[in-house]
């Protein structure tokens, strides 16, 4: 008898998937960039644009005096918005769409920033998530709201999350002086790589810790020299005074109860931030979450030791980092959320790739444990990732932003425990002999 045949299934080759992918970035760069000057007036791509004119007018010496950045955003933007508040170092980066017209720099700067989002999702793509279609990780980016802001607003955190990335990629591969140097590229956000670079040299030791050490202090270094170039020497007095003037200022910026952080909420409960009261709520919250920080990769340290680890735990570890991150950070934008997907996508890989434990003796009441932890896990991955939450958050009063710091602290809680309970007391910490 002879079988039958079965009709042969069609695969779609990878360069009709990024084709495919291509078209689409081509389209929302084109929605997104080719909007009317008139619609740039509510954005903070101007600020970036108007600081990056300035110095291609020989005045980066100027760059943090307001009435000048008022007056080159009078000129070029017909409107005066927030001011450029980020280190002189990043101008040059805007150096690279300020010579053309603003409605122009616009679109020229969202499409760099959709090409950032496709690097960043094939790079994760190859170190984590070798069984996905790298091409669907750009397009489900774009349903995350803080993401969507980002690119609106022509803001930088879609380049920080591309660096975080790759950072992560080097460190999963054991390249700890590269990834020095890209978290060091991060410092246009200081208030959030110094937190990641903290705690991970608190982690590493040895060989890996000097090497990591020695990246980021270089690029560092070279990056203050690139700031004296662009502003001059006395930047280094200038730019710090500017930033403890800038709540007085009139278009600063700040808005603490749009922070979804530790200030945010201190905020929120004190209804105000600069009062010692809030002021030493957020320290001990911020020594309490780097503590705990600290024992997360403590006992990934632990699972790592085990011969089937439930999870994968330097994943894990570095996903609750960022989070720590993100919530010590003195400064954070919704915008600046976006960097929350790096640990979403990598927490949850961690539950779809989990592998069970034996179902037998000592491991059934860990089995069961971390089935109830992966639930819990991905009810909070879908209440950060989905768009409600932040929708509701940006549009309505009675919901400040701030408030997105719980769900985010509950997620840390979360990996913390899962890390936890994959690393039986009985196991002998692993030991770094780097």
């Amino acid at each position: 008898m002879v079988p039958a045949r079965t009709a042969p299934q069609r695969t779609s080759t990878p360069w009709v998937k990024s084709a495919a992918l291509l078209v689409f970035l081509v389209c929302t760069a084109a929605v997104t960039g080719l909007r009317p000057s008139t619609a740039l007036e509510g954005t903070d791509f101007p600020d970036f644009y108007c600081a990056a004119r300035m110095l291609l007018d020989g005045h980066g010496s100027q760059l943090y005096d307001s009435a000048w950045q008022y007056r080159y955003q009078t000129q070029y933007a017909e409107r005066i918005g927030t001011l450029y508040i980020h280190p002189p170092f990043e101008v040059v980066l805007y150096l690279t769409v300020a010579w053309l017209p603003l409605k122009y720099a616009y679109l020229l700067w969202t499409s760099l920033n959709l090409l950032f989002l496709a690097i960043a999702s094939r790079a994760l793509a190859q170190a984590a998530f070798p069984t996905w279609n790298w091409q669907m990780l750009p397009v489900l980016a774009l349903t995350f709201v803080p993401l969507l802001l980002c690119l609106m607003q022509g803001q930088d955190s879609i380049v920080l999350v591309l660096i975080v990335v790759l950072a992560y990629v080097a460190l999963r591969s054991e390249r700890n002086f590269a990834a020095g140097c890209w978290l060091a590229l991060g410092l246009f956000k200081f208030q959030l790589i110094l937190p990641v670079i903290l705690v991970l040299l608190f982690a590493m030791h040895g060989l890996r810790k000097r090497a990591l050490a020695s990246g980021f202090a270089i690029v560092t270094i070279a990056l203050v020299g690139s700031s004296a170039a662009v502003s001059g020497l006395p930047v280094f007095r200038i730019y710090p005074e500017f930033l403890a003037h800038l709540p007085a200022q009139r278009f600063a910026g700040i808005i603490p109860p749009t922070m979804p952080n530790f200030r945010g909420l201190a905020y929120l409960l004190f209804h105000r931030d600069q009062s010692p009261a809030a002021g030493a709520v957020v320290l001990v919250l911020s020594v309490i979450a780097l503590i705990a920080t600290w024992h997360v990769w403590k006992d990934a340290h632990i699972a790592s030791a085990l011969p089937t680890p439930a999870r994968d735990p330097f994943d894990l570890a570095f996903s609750a980092t960022v989070l720590f991150s993100l919530s010590v950070s003195y400064h954070l934008n919704p915008h600046d959320v976006t960097l929350l997907l790096l640990p979403i996508a990598l927490t949850l890989q961690d539950i779809f790739a989990k592998k069970e434990l034996p179902m037998n003796g000592q491991f059934l009441r860990a089995t069961f444990n971390s089935r109830i932890s992966s639930w819990t896990t991905f009810v909070l991955l879908a209440i950060l990732f989905l768009p409600p939450l932040h929708l509701l958050a940006l549009r309505t009063h009675l919901f400040p932003y701030a408030l997105i710091a719980i769900p985010v602290i509950l997620l840390f809680t979360a990996i913390s425990i899962a890390l936890y309970q994959s690393s039986p007391p009985h196991i002998a910490p692993h030991v770094d002999r780097s």
